[in-house]
C-alpha cells in the first residue's frame, strides 16, 4: 500500500491509543472533555530531557537547533481554577534537535507569582482575568510577572517574557531561572512586551506599554539599549502586538480599551468600535517624526509583520476580528472544560491593512481564517512573500487543526490539516543551511494529540507544507498548550 505522510501520521496517532495522562505528567481533572487536557497541570518540578520518538519521516540533513516554546502550564488549585487561560503561570519547553533526534524538557518559570502561590498552595496574584487576592503584595508589576507568553534569545541568553512585566533570563540549556533581565540600571523594572521585533541584522525593538504611556526600547545584538524613547498614545489600548518594517515603527491601537485599572484587567476593557482601529507610523530614525492612519474598529492579537513597498505604502498583515474574543467569559469557560464556539474561539482573517504614502488607509481580507500570523525571520520588516498561520477548529473543541501558508505573491494559500484528534500550536520559520530564498526553509510547529495523550512536534517544507511533515516526533506525554516559541539555529 502506498501510504503517503498525512495518512501515515494519521494512522501513527490513532494506533498508539489514549494513553492515560496519570504517570506521564499532566494532571488530568476527572470529568473533564477530552481537549481539556491541553489547559491541564504540568508536573510542578517540570520535564527532565527525555528524547521524543520519531513515529514518520525522518528530520532534515542541517536541521540543527533548539525550539523554545512557552505558555501557561499551572492553572488550579484543588476546585479553584485560575481566572483565564492567560493568567497560568509560564512554563518553558526546550525541543533540542540534531543529529535525526529531539529530546523534549520542560521547567516552570521561577516568578515571584509562581513560588508564592506554590507555597500557599492557591492563587494570589491578580492577572488579566483573574481577580487575586486584596492581601497579596504588589510592589510591581513583577510580582504578578506569569512570564507565560513568549521568549526571547539575545546573544546566546533565553529570556521568558510577559506583557508588563520584566524579561526573566533562564539558562538555555536546563531553563533553570536566573532571574530577572535589567536591560539598563535606569530602566530596571519597566515592562518588556512579550512581542519584541528582530531585525535580520539581529537589533531587537520591544515596547513598554503602562497605559496611555508606551516606551520604545531599541537592542543591539549584543543586548546593549542603544536608545530608550516615550510617546503618549493618548488613550490606554490593550497591547499584546506591533509592527516594524525596515524604516518605521507601527503601534497599533486596537478599540479596546482601559479607563481605569482595577483587577482582573479583562473586566476593565471596554470595546468601542466607533473609534476606529487606529495606526501611530513612528519614524526608526527620528522619533519626532509621527503620523496616524485609521481603519474600521476591529480587534487584534497578533501580526504578523510589515513591510513597505515601492511607492512608500505600508503593508501589515495581522489576524483581524471584528470585536475582541477571549474576552470576559472566554478563556475562564477553558479552564472549567466548557467550550463555546465563538466566544472561547473564534478564527480571526488574515488579513493585509495597507497604509498609502498619503495617509488613506483600508482593510484587504484573504479570507482565511486564523491566528498567530509569523513570517521568516530573514525578511522581517522587509518585502516578502509569505505567512503562516494556524487556524480551522474540530466541532465541539477548541483549538486549532491546520497551518496554513499564504502566499502574497499569488493571492493563494496552501494547507496541511492535522486532523480532528489535534490541537496545532504556533509553526515558525527554520531557514535551510545555505539557503537564499524565503522559499528555502522549513516550518517547526508542535501539536497536542488528544487521541494519544501525547505533545507532538512536525518539521515541514515549505516547499509543499500540502504534503504534510518531513519529519515527526512524539513525546511519551503530553504538555500544556502554549503561545509563542523561537527557535535557535545549533
Amino acid at each position: 500500500m502506498n501510504m503517503t505522510r498525512r495518512s501515515l501520521i494519521a494512522a501513527l496517532g490513532a494506533s498508539a491509543g489514549a494513553a492515560t495522562l496519570a504517570g506521564h505528567g499532566l494532571a488530568a481533572v476527572p470529568g473533564m472533555p477530552d481537549w481539556q487536557v491541553g489547559y491541564a497541570n504540568a508536573p510542578v518540578e517540570g520535564f527532565a530531557p527525555r528524547a521524543m520518538d520519531l513515529i514518520s519521516g525522518r528530520l532534515p540533513d542541517g536541521f540543527e537547533g533548539t525550539f523554545y516554546r512557552n505558555g501557561p502550564a499551572w492553572f488550579r488549585y484543588g476546585s479553584e481554577t485560575t481566572g483565564h487561560w492567560f493568567d497560568g503561570d509560564g512554563m518553558v519547553q526546550r525541543i533540542a534537535l540534531g543529529g535525526g533526534k529531539a529530546v523534549h524538557s520542560g521547567q516552570f518559570v521561577a516568578t515571584t507569582k509562581h513560588r508564592m502561590e506554590q507555597a500557599a498552595q492557591r492563587f494570589l496574584a491578580p492577572g488579566f482575568g483573574t481577580a487575586g487576592d486584596a492581601s497579596y503584595p504588589v510592589a510591581s508589576a513583577d510580582d504578578v510577572n506569569a512570564a507565560n507568553t513568549s521568549v526571547l534569545m539575545v546573544d546566546g541568553r533565553l529570556h521568558a517574557l510577559w506583557e508588563a512585566g520584566s524579561a526573566v533570563e533562564l539558562d538555555p540549556d536546563t531553563l533553570e531561572t536566573r532571574g530577572i533581565r535589567t536591560w539598563r540600571d535606569d530602566l530596571k523594572g519597566m515592562p518588556f512586551l512579550a512581542h519584541p521585533k528582530v531585525e535580520p541584522d539581529g537589533t531587537i525593538w520591544n515596547l513598554a506599554v503602562n497605559g496611555p504611556h508606551v516606551g520604545i526600547y531599541k537592542i543591539n545584538p549584543a543586548g546593549g539599549v542603544e536608545r530608550f524613547d516615550m510617546v503618549n498614545l493618548g488613550a490606554a489600548p490593550y497591547i499584546h502586538d506591533w509592527a516594524i518594517t525596515a524604516r518605521h515603527l507601527i503601534l497599533i491601537v486596537q478599540p479596546w480599551l482601559v479607563d481605569r485599572f482595577v483587577p482582573p484587567i479583562v473586566n476593565a476593557l471596554e470595546w468601542r468600535p466607533e473609534e476606529g482601529l487606529k495606526l501611530l507610523i513612528i519614524d526608526k530614525d527620528d522619533m519626532s517624526r509621527r503620523r496616524w492612519a485609521e481603519v474600521d474598529g476591529h480587534a487584534f492579537f497578533h501580526t504578523g509583520a510589515a513591510w513597505e513597498d515601492a511607492s512608500g505604502a505600508i503593508h501589515v498583515d495581522i489576524a483581524l476580528y471584528p470585536e475582541p474574543y477571549m474576552g470576559p467569559g472566554g478563556g475562564t469557560n477553558l479552564m472549567e472544560g466548557r467550550y463555546v464556539p465563538g466566544e472561547d474561539e473564534a478564527d480571526g482573517l488574515l488579513s493585509r491593512i495597507i497604509v498609502e504614502a498619503d495617509g488613506r488607509a483600508r482593510i484587504e481580507s484573504t479570507g482565511i481564517g486564523g491566528e498567530f500570523p509569523v513570517v521568516h525571520p530573514a525578511f522581517h520588516g522587509l518585502g516578502r512573500r509569505f505567512t503562516a498561520l494556524i487556524g480551522g477548529h474540530s466541532p465541539g473543541r477548541p483549538g486549532a487543526r491546520r497551518v496554513s501558508l499564504m502566499d502574497w505573491q499569488t493571492g493563494g494559500a496552501s494547507h496541511f490539516d492535522y486532523g480532528a484528534g489535534r490541537m496545532a500550536e504556533e509553526h515558525l520559520f527554520v531557514a535551510k543551511p545555505g539557503g537564499r530564498s524565503e522559499r528555502d526553509a522549513w516550518l517547526i510547529g508542535t501539536v497536542l494529540n488528544i487521541t494519544s495523550g501525547r505533545s507532538e512536534v512536525h518539521v515541514l517544507d515549505l516547499a509543499d507544507i500540502s504534503a504534510g511533515p518531513v519529519a515527526s516526533f512524539a513525546a511519551r506525554y503530553a504538555w500544556p498548550l502554549g503561545f509563542h516559541g523561537t527557535f535557535a539555529p545549533a
